[in-house]
Parts: C-alpha cells; structure tokens; sequence
C-alpha cells in the first residue's frame, strides 16, 4: 500500500452543533429501543452461558481503563486497539496488558466508533464526527488522514467503520443519512458507492451499517444495524446474501454492531440490542449464542463491538461495562 497522504477536508456542511443535536436524538431513541429489546432478551437463558476466559479493563481514564469503549481491532500478532469515549486509543498486548496510548486531533464534537489494522500494520480510524479516516503507525503517529463532508462520491457522513483488504482496497461505512460502503483504492481514490438509499433493490439498502468484516475469499460481511440482519457482498457490491431479522429468538438480532470471522468461516455478531454474541453459519443458522444483560462476568451491556484474534479467541467489547471479555464458542 503507497504510503498515506494528507486530504484537505471538504466543506463541513450543517453546523456541528445542528449535527450534534440531531446525533444525540438519533442515539437516545436507538438506545432507548436497545434496551427494550434486551428487557426482553434478559428473561431467555443464552444458548451457551459460561464465564468468560479472561476479563480486562475497568472504569477510568488510566492506563488499561475504558470510559465506555466502542471499538476494538487486532493485529496479525494479537496486539490489540480499542478507542473509547474520551476519544484516546489505547495499544494493548494480547492479554491486556498496557503498551501505549494516544487521542485523536479532534474530539469536541464526537468520538471515533470503528479501528481496523491493515495488512501492513497501520491502523485506520474511523474518524465518526469529523467525517475523515485517520491513519497511524503502532506508536500514534498520524501519518494521514483523507475524507471530508458531504453526500457526494468519496466524501462521509457519520463513519461507522473502515477497514483494508489485502489488495490495499479500502472500505468505508457511514450512516446518518449517507448509509452506505464506500470502496477506496490504495491512493484513497474513489471507486465506488453501493447500499445507500437510492439503491434500486430494496435488500441492498442498509440502514446504519456498523462494522464490516473482510472474509479471506474477499467478499465482506456487513452488521447492518438497524435492519437487524448481516449482508454479504462481493468487492463491487453485488449482494451475495444476507440473514437476521428483528427478536431476541436464536438466528434472530436485535442491533447488530460487530460482526467478524472465524477461522472455519463462521461469523460472530455482537448484538447490541440483545446483550449476547451470537454464532452463525455462512447461510445464516444460529450455532448457539453467548452472553445475557448484567453486570457479572458471562453477562454484557451494550456490546458495542468485537473482533477475532488469532487464536480464534473473541475479544468482546462489553461497552456499558467498561470492559473488554475474551471468550471462545
């Protein structure tokens, strides 16, 4: 991958307090939504209830401490990113051991929900709020950033997620009236747009697509949050399939927001809405499910998000816990 130019943004469009009023809106009525559906899932024992195999992180500002972490993203040596709230990311090692930490340029007026580590062992930021993917080496040094505001190709609206397949492609999602992938080449170049709106076939149209997910054969996997269910696309946005629908039953989701792979291809999901991790087949079977709403160990509020080490080990962001659980299924 050519190395990372700086962008001037583009016009910011709407205010960012307009933005951020109408932003805090749109989170309370889909939290306020979440936890209803997990009122509901809290009755229902998981599939595969258990301790988790390992739990780090409390509640704080220091080092190894979260203030309510949304994402999450491992390198091929289990070196661990997640970025929480207070818009710091932390670098941990495998077993969440502190390594290094830093914040992002801007944070006034949101923070970043989405980290993915490219091939080469950058990481990429999904900026959210300023509307740009940052990109850093391992110490937190910014070495470029691209994207700006607005509706048109290769500019964003409310990044969800990036992430870098191995031909130096790269992906984008973003909601907030955009709702779409946008692909990159490895110049950051514009290639195309596809799940947005205006798409001519229905189950193509995502509503909020939180996380993406690369699969080895380079077709993507998309948590599309808000339409309940995980879609399948090839690189140029053919749909390939899709599963999931609204409840708190096994193979259905309630807020998907992480989605990844196992080694054997089978896809975990964290579901935002139903306090669990969920397990699926590459046609969409339910293979059994993890976690229920609490505070003890094996329980979960509001995951956020998740990603597969590689040991096959599942790193779950337990958000309202201030946390992160390591599990196997």
């Amino acid at each position: 991958m050519s190395h990372a130019r700086r962008s001037t943004p583009a016009s910011r469009g709407p205010s960012p307090s307009d933005r951020r009023g109408r932003l805090w809106v749109c989170e309370r009525l889909l939290l306020g939504a979440a936890m209803a559906t997990a009122g509901v899932a809290g009755c229902q024992r998981a599939t595969a209830p258990g301790e988790a195999e390992a739990v780090f992180g409390t509640t704080g500002f220091g080092h190894g401490e979260f203030s309510y972490p949304r994402a999450i993203a491992i390198d091929r040596d289990g070196t661990l990113f997640v970025v929480d709230k207070a818009a710091r990311i932390q670098r941990l090692g495998p077993h969440g051991q502190f390594e290094a930490h830093w914040r992002t340029p801007a944070f006034e007026f949101g923070k970043p929900v989405g980290l993915s580590v490219a091939p080469d062992g950058r990481l990429f930021v999904a900026d959210t709020h300023y509307h740009r993917v940052l990109i850093y080496d391992r110490q937190g040094t910014l070495e470029g950033e691209f994207g700006g505001f607005g509706k048109g190709p290769g500019e964003f609206n409310l990044l969800t997620d990036v992430v870098v397949a191995p031909d130096g492609s790269i992906y984008v999602s973003e909601y907030g009236g955009n709702d779409r992938i946008s692909r990159f080449d490895s110049d950051h170049r514009f290639v195309r747009a596809f799940g947005s709106p205006d798409e001519p076939d229905p189950r193509r149209r995502l509503s909020r697509p939180n996380c993406l997910a690369l699969d080895p054969d380079g077709t993507l996997w998309v948590a599309d949050a808000c339409n309940h269910r995980i879609v399948h696309f090839d690189p140029d946005g053919k749909l390939l399939g899709e599963f999931g629908r609204h409840g708190s039953a096994p193979g259905e989701l309630a807020y998907p927001y992480g989605v990844d792979l196992l080694a054997d291809g089978t896809l975990v999901v964290a579901e935002f809405g139903n306090a669990r991790v969920q397990r699926f087949d590459r046609t969409g079977r339910s293979l059994g499910a993890w976690g229920s709403p609490g505070r003890e160990v094996g329980q979960l509020a509001y995951p956020w998000s998740l990603a597969v080490g590689p040991d096959d080990r599942i790193y779950v962001v337990d958000s309202g816990n201030n946390r992160i659980q390591v599990i196997r299924m």
